[in-house]
């Protein structure tokens, strides 16, 4: 009975995090790729600010991908990103994630903050 009640806490402290990222988990299945970036984004604007982008990206994508974004989790590690994603690439992704992965964009995240998320995420 001890074990039974120590198993269902771990369950229940790992599907927290992920029901509290997934919340938009049922759009995500219908949305396709066809999304479009912003026009601004889209013209080869440069990526956003690293610092703001650390910030929204400890309070929104630090549960699954660690504190820093190179410790990963429930999420990958996200370290030399840049060599798999070119700025524009991060963008579309986090416009446009894969499940498990929950959609940010366009709430809780707005255009300048996945700008500027994707920037952070450049330099791990």
């Amino acid at each position: 009975m001890h074990r039974k009640s120590l198993a269902l806490l771990a369950v229940a402290a790992i599907a927290m995090p992920l029901a509290a990222g997934c919340s938009k988990g049922s759009d995500q299945s219908s949305q396709s790729g066809a999304t479009s970036a912003p026009s601004a984004l889209a013209s080869g604007a440069a990526l956003g600010d690293p610092k703001r982008g650390q910030q929204i990206f400890s309070t929104n994508c630090s549960t699954c991908h660690g504190k820093t974004g190179r410790e990963g989790g429930i999420g990958p590690s996200l370290t030399d990103e840049k060599s798999r994603k070119d700025g524009q690439q991060t963008i579309t992704w986090i416009h446009n994630p894969q499940p498990p992965m929950p959609k940010l964009w366009p709430s809780p995240l707005n255009d300048k903050d996945v700008a500027d998320v994707a920037a952070y995420v450049q330099t791990l």
